[in-house]
């Protein structure tokens, strides 16, 4: 697989040199590789799925008003990806619809150990293939240390995720759809203080329970784990995590501490994403 690591260093060649010149640092990105292989390099979008058996989860149907209409402004970052191996994402989408389908997960947690990682640029870029798909998408900001999503969307939404969930809003009110981009966005409005107790409350779980009964994917952008993430409360919440990691941030004994801990949440690790810039 060494052409998908080439031209990932072409791609990302070209989109540092051009910050360089606009001052901006360029954003990191990510390869996926199954859970049962070594950090190292690897193919884009390879996973290894646990063989279960489950019915395929029906799309989503009937009645559904979300908040407001939005045009979306996506960051550079991704439109680079999408035109230098959007095929590779193509497929990943792909295989997420099929283990949907055979082993009924639909709501992913992306999340790393440490920050600056590339966990909001790949989260993003992997919505926009899936959706190309049939059924609806959204993308929910649970960076509870540190939403992003709002900012590199260029939204300013009145209604958060923290106003769902603290003061019972109701879930329309937030969500933003993009209707050119067939997406939906959740947004987190500000960092929440006290990020266990907000995922122990009924309305995380009553948002989340909503979330997969409108939606065919539900995509959270999750706080680092080693930055106040409850495993052990998400894990009521989502069917499997996939780890993203930078391999000059993150050490192999970190992935292996935070296997344990998704391990310990009883949340199943579908797949690491190793980054690099």
């Amino acid at each position: 697989m060494g052409e998908v690591d080439e031209a990932l260093r072409h791609a990302f060649a070209q989109r540092t040199a051009s910050s360089q010149r606009a001052a901006v640092p360029p954003g990191p990105h990510g390869t996926l590789r199954g859970h049962n292989d070594k950090p190292g390099r690897s193919a884009v979008a390879r996973f290894d799925m646990i063989e279960t058996q489950a019915d395929p989860t029906p799309l989503a149907s009937g009645p559904f008003d979300p908040g407001s209409d939005h045009e979306l402004v996506w960051p550079e970052i991704v439109q680079v990806l999408e035109r230098e191996w959007g095929q590779r994402f193509e497929k990943l989408a792909d295989r997420l619809i099929d283990a949907r389908q055979r082993q009924a997960l639909k709501v992913l947690l992306f999340t790393s150990c440490h920050r600056a990682e590339g966990r909001s640029t790949l989260v993003l870029t992997l919505s926009r293939a899936l959706a190309r798909r049939p059924g609806r998408t959204v993308v929910v900001d649970a960076d509870l240390c540190g939403p992003m999503l709002s900012r590199l969307l260029g939204i300013c939404p009145e209604v958060g995720l923290e106003d769902v969930v603290e003061h019972g809003f109701a879930l329309a009110e937030a969500l933003v759809e993009a209707p050119d981009d067939h997406l939906w966005v959740l947004p987190l409005r500000a960092a929440v203080s006290r990020p266990r107790d907000f995922l122990a409350r009924p309305g995380w779980s009553c948002t989340m329970a909503k979330l997969r009964r409108e939606f065919d994917f539900v995509l959270i952008d999750g706080s680092p784990l080693f930055t106040g993430l409850s495993a052990a409360v998400l894990h009521r919440s989502v069917d499997a995590a996939i780890l993203v990691h930078h391999h000059g941030i993150t050490s192999e004994r970190s992935l292996l501490r935070a296997r344990e801990v998704l391990e310990a949440g009883g949340i199943p690790l579908l797949g690491l994403a190793e980054t690099f810039s």
